[in-house]
């Protein structure tokens, strides 16, 4: 009996252990973004660790081991006023600028500031979001920085983690060229990642002066030095990427950047609501999904739009599943439209043959694991990246959004539901998407743990991020290569000079 007891108080003393107290800073006021936040919450939760979770969404929390931090509201409205169909051409400047936003109301928000300074995290996850000043809640904390990556792996998280590999091979994360680029591509990937580089480095010192007014009374408030920021940009631990060699460019990495792309989707398939359930059930030629995901909104199109769509959409002998943020009158027997649609569930039902999207990555990667085509109608930021990808891998066809876009959908519509190498290529796909020896949602739990019982996982590390950047390109041998060949020069020219001196003193004595 003793024995038994002993093995008890062991077993709960392993348990306590291993279990982790996480803070997980997650502040970008996007759904999407927010669905990403979530599935590493909920694998560290799952794995039997407490979180601290920053998050600008509310939450009816019943789960004793999440602590939610909220970041407030005004930031969600000012997000979606930016993010709309009438300012659709957003390039990597706004994106920046709206991250220091995030970054700056974030860091100011004084429930945050209370649980980084009054309590101790064994790790701290952030998502890389247009920047690195969240590098500063793992350097206060002096814990284990875990970097989530939302996108594919790019150049952006390739200069974190590694030398930078990918410019003249891999197109730029808003480039949407094929593989391989022809020369023109090439020169245009190299021009973007200059201008970037280039714009860095001129707000370096801005950066650094924001860094330090975030975090700097938050490290004399815990009575630890904060590092410059050059020190703390360079230590991510662990690298999680949302991304899979079934859809992305294979690139080799370091050993501590992790493929998990699709993580955020539930294992287990949540069941359908009943109204929807007997809906697809006993649609006989099919379903049409139409999803415009949660940022960008249907309700939001034109009306001349938004009509034309509905009579293409009234001419398919399929069901049509429209999410649609608001009522709609005079519509088609087979369309139906809701404000909220469970997507995974309903792209898991065998029913459904085609995906009408805009391209976002998390219904990208939800497609590729259900096996549904795509019809892509892409807006801003990574949409047109991921449509390509989709249309060059062969489950995909997009469409040009414009006054136009339903007589498009008309002509791609009966493209792809008559011709059947778009879904059987999505089924092919989803094959190679799911083929893991474990589920991605583990090794983010696999990964945080090892970061920390390794404290920082530097055995996992590429070496270049222990050089100067000139010592990575070699500049620094070169200038020691020129310097000893001028001296070479300069003696060899010295003793040739030498040697005809002594030969015009015999010439002068004979």
């Amino acid at each position: 009996m003793k024995s038994v007891v002993w093995m008890l108080l062991l077993c709960m003393a392993a348990a306590k252990v291993s279990a982790y107290h996480i803070l997980g800073v997650f502040p970008v006021p996007s759904r999407s973004h927010n669905h990403l936040a979530k599935g590493i919450v909920d694998s560290l939760l799952k794995a039997g660790h407490q979180v601290t979770w920053v998050t600008p969404y509310p939450y009816d929390n019943k789960n004793k081991n999440l602590k939610l931090v909220p970041v407030g509201t005004k930031v969600i409205a000012d997000a979606l006023d930016m993010t709309n169909l009438n300012n659709i051409n957003q390039g990597v400047n706004v994106a920046k600028e709206f991250a220091r936003n995030i970054t700056t109301m974030t860091a100011n928000t004084p429930a945050v500031r209370e649980a980084v300074v009054k309590t101790q995290y064994d790790a701290v996850v952030t998502e890389w979001f247009f920047s690195e000043i969240d590098a500063g809640y793992a350097a206060v904390q002096q814990a284990p920085w875990i970097l989530l990556g939302g996108t594919v792996y790019n150049s952006f998280l390739e200069r974190l983690v590694d030398e930078v590999r990918s410019v003249p091979t891999v197109p730029f994360l808003m480039n949407s060229a094929p593989i391989p680029m022809n020369l023109w591509q090439r020169l245009v990937n190299t021009f973007f990642h200059c201008m970037i580089t280039i714009t860095d480095w001129l707000e370096y010192l801005s950066t650094c002066e924001r860094y330090n007014a975030y975090f700097s009374s938050l490290a004399a408030a815990r009575g630890v030095p904060l590092p410059p920021l050059s020190e703390a940009t360079n230590n991510v631990s662990i690298l999680l990427v949302n991304s899979h060699p079934s859809f992305a460019p294979a690139q080799p990495v370091p050993p501590n950047v992790i493929n998990v792309a699709g993580y955020h989707i539930p294992e287990d398939i949540p069941p359908l609501p009943k109204d929807l359930q007997d809906l697809l059930d006993s649609s006989k030629h099919g379903v049409v999904y139409f999803s415009m995901g949660s940022v960008l909104k249907s309700a939001a199109l034109p009306e001349h739009i938004r009509r034309g769509l509905i009579q293409v959409l009234g001419e398919l002998p399929y069901t049509v599943l429209w999410k649609f943020e608001e009522e709609i009158s005079g519509l088609p027997k087979n369309v139906h439209v809701r404000p909220w649609m469970p997507q995974p569930s309903i792209l898991a039902h065998s029913n459904v043959k085609l995906f009408i999207t805009h391209g976002g990555l998390l219904s990208t990667l939800e497609s590729l694991q259900y096996g549904i085509p795509l019809l892509a109608i892409p807006m801003f930021g990574d949409q047109p990246g991921n449509a390509e990808r989709a249309i060059r891998n062969g489950y995909a066809r997009k469409i040009k959004y414009g006054d136009d876009v339903a007589d498009q959908l008309r002509v791609e519509l009966k493209e792809m539901l008559n011709n059947d190498r778009y879904y059987k290529r999505a089924k092919y796909l989803s094959r190679l998407f799911r083929n893991r020896p474990v589920p991605p949602s583990k090794l983010i739990s696999h990964y945080v743990e090892l970061a920390i019982e390794t404290k920082g996982a530097h055995h996992l590390r590429s070496p270049s991020r222990q050089y100067a950047w000139y010592a990575r390109w070699m500049l620094d041998q070169a200038a020691l290569l020129l310097v000893a060949l001028y001296l070479v020069y300069r003696l060899a020219r010295a003793l040739l000079s030498l040697c005809c001196g002594k030969n015009k003193q015999k010439i002068k004595r004979n």
